[in-house]
């Protein structure tokens, strides 16, 4: 018999079958996909609100409706879809700036709360965080939000001419 050098067709298998299990169990602790998308899907977010609140902005401003308080009608008999106003900006609120960015019910994709008293958040801050992410749901407040590090909050506007503050946190979206 001559020497022969090398490995045999069942050593490469073994070898290949070995390095999938490792590649298929270690892989997914290198890459975090689901922090990455929550990170990404909450930037996505400040950015609809932004052009959210814009775009409400412009029409209040064609209809005159720039004062402290005010409702932006839909052009439909229906309130429901009716946008409250805190100069000419869409308001801090489920009736405010939810509806202007089409951000659904509580809980559908994003919980949002509005800060209260008790908390270290203000009251006309709206917080919206992604819906399932650290145990939010549609019971959450506004400093569960907070806590999660993992947000876009939207304070109202000032006056007239100061627009909204928009926030994104994400240095915790990745846990």
């Amino acid at each position: 018999m001559r020497n022969q050098k090398g490995f045999t067709l069942i050593e490469l298998i073994i070898v290949i079958v070995v390095l999938g299990i490792l590649a298929v169990t270690a892989a997914p602790q290198f890459f975090n996909f689901s922090g990455d998308a929550r990170e990404s899907a909450v930037k996505g977010l400040k950015g609809n609100i932004q052009g959210a609140y814009q775009t409400v902005y412009a029409k209040a401003a064609i209809e005159d409706k720039l004062g402290s308080s005010a409702t932006l009608n839909d052009d439909t008999t229906s309130t429901d879809d009716d946008i409250a106003l805190v100069y000419g900006y869409p308001a801090a609120t489920a009736d405010g700036i939810s509806k202007a960015a089409s951000l659904g019910s509580n809980n559908e994709d994003w919980v949002f709360a509005i800060g209260d008293g008790d908390t270290n958040t203000t009251t006309d801050v709206f917080y919206i965080a992604p819906a399932g992410f650290s145990d939010l749901d549609d019971s959450s407040t506004a400093e569960d939000i907070y806590a999660t590090s993992c947000y876009v909050s939207y304070a109202n506007a000032t006056n007239a001419n100061i627009p909204p503050t928009v926030t994104a946190v994400t240095t915790n979206c990745t846990n």
